[in-house]
């Protein structure tokens, strides 16, 4: 964590603002008691939304039940961390301040900020929407303790099948990930594809969908008065302009410098931004990303149900993956005969919305609250914690060593995860049982 994150995550809000930050949050929790025991103040790089750094896990994990051992995984991981996705989300920022810059429209405050874009832009030329260095290690270590975890699935010569969307950054993770276990075992037999025909389950979006997104859908004019409420750029402006009033869009402005101040944490160079802008700002900004990113792709009831159905044929894709993986573990005969056996992890490499639906449907802990009150959506859901940079989600299958029968147990962002079924055994659950649940969710 930087210098200037550590500072404001410690201090709270500049300028006198936590007290009514605190205030607010105190009459959230009156309010919604059930939403808010689960929400703490975000510190500033989680405020960066879907841009917040991944997280190491700190969780400790529920040891293994007696006579059970692990022998297969299922994955869906985001890609690592990235630069932003365009030049344009630099660039039109930097003209800004270079335009007024020739006609000394700057404060001391701009000058410095202007300096600052510059070094940015300098790293990010020709890098736009490519995994960073540290989305490199983010991958390397999530596949390490995936294999330190769970050595019995990566033994001799398993099969790992990894699949990834098409976009450079998935396969380019899928890479770094799967180099990482290969490392681990020299043995693995990895096979690493990036298709077209895969991204009818990995990214998965209907026409509908697609219009329902769209910036003329229906929902989007109370989501504009909500942006008006939450982005007050006024303040801002003044302490970066002499003149604020020559800055043709302000909040357009102030959107863009807070993409380029959460992607700081993505990146190499020791630059901060979270100095220009006080906390209530960020957390303003944050409000309105994050109701976009509910509404757009998780269980929000503004969309019926329609994102979260996105990720049906992701969701089929894994159960028909794990139901060969199942079979051939249980009955070791049918391997004879020259057979090949089931890739003992079946890798996938993805994007954000797509985990985050698939989340919602599979009704995993957290990711599925339903909210009507868009004022009160950052209370039930939050976009860094479901789906940071290198989000992912583990479905790892467990075999009694006598018996035969699977347990299974999902691991979100490597922290343990539970699903609304009733078991002693909780985190772990019965196959039979969550193979019922979600193909009922599936429609099979």
């Amino acid at each position: 964590m930087k210098k200037e994150m550590q500072e404001m995550a410690n201090s709270g809000i500049r300028n006198g603002k936590k007290t009514r930050i605190g205030f607010f949050l105190g009459i959230a929790a009156v309010l919604l008691c059930s939403l808010s025991a689960a929400y703490a103040q975000p510190a500033p790089e989680q405020l960066g939304s879907i841009y917040y750094a991944y997280p190491a896990p700190t969780g400790k994990l529920t040891p293994v039940p007696a006579g059970y051992e692990p022998f297969y995984v299922s994955h869906y991981g985001r890609h690592g961390s990235r630069w932003m996705t365009a030049d344009e989300r630099y660039t039109e920022v930097l003209a800004v301040f270079d335009s007024l810059a020739l006609c000394s429209g700057l404060t001391p405050l701009g000058r410095d900020v202007r300096e600052r874009l510059h070094r940015v832009w300098e790293d990010a030329r020709g890098c736009s929407g490519s995994i960073t260095p540290l989305g490199a290690r983010q991958q390397r270590e999530i596949a390490g303790r995936l294999f330190r975890n769970y050595p019995q699935i990566f033994g001799d010569s398993a099969r790992v099948d990894a699949r990834s969307s098409t976009s450079l950054r998935c396969a380019m993770s899928m890479s770094f990930f799967t180099e990482r276990l290969k490392e681990q075992n020299p043995r693995l037999r990895v096979s690493r594809r990036a298709y077209n025909k895969y991204m009818d389950y990995i990214a998965h979006t209907s026409p509908r969908a697609e219009a329902f997104v769209s910036e003329e859908a229906a929902w989007r004019k109370d989501f504009r008065d909500f942006e008006s409420r939450n982005v007050r750029s006024a303040r801002l402006m003044a302490s970066l302009f002499v003149r604020p009033a020559d800055v043709e869009d302000p909040d357009a402005l102030m959107r863009g410098l807070y993409w380029i101040a959460a992607d700081m944490q993505n990146v190499e160079p020791d630059i901060s931004f979270y100095d220009v802008f006080e906390y209530g700002e960020l957390l303003g900004l944050w409000k309105t990303v994050n109701a976009r990113m509910y509404v757009c792709n998780a269980a929000a009831p503004l969309n019926g149900g329609l994102m979260p159905r996105q990720a049906v044929p992701l969701l089929r894709n894994i159960l028909e993956e794990a139901e060969r993986a199942v079979h051939n573990a249980v009955s070791p005969e049918s391997l004879s005969a020259g057979k090949t056996p089931a890739p003992a992890a079946h890798l996938r490499f993805g994007h954000d919305t797509h985990l985050i639906r698939l989340l919602a449907l599979m009704q995993v802990e957290g990711c599925c609250i339903a909210e009507a009150d868009m004022e009160k959506f950052h209370l039930a859901w939050q976009d860094y914690r479901v789906a940071p940079m290198s989000a992912n989600l583990q479905i790892v299958f467990f075999r009694n060593k006598a018996g035969g029968d699977i347990l299974v147990k999902l691991l979100l962002n490597e922290e343990e995860a539970r699903l609304p079924l009733k078991s002693d055994l909780a985190p772990y659950y019965p196959w039979k049982a969550v193979k019922a649940f979600w193909e009922k969710q599936a429609g099979l």
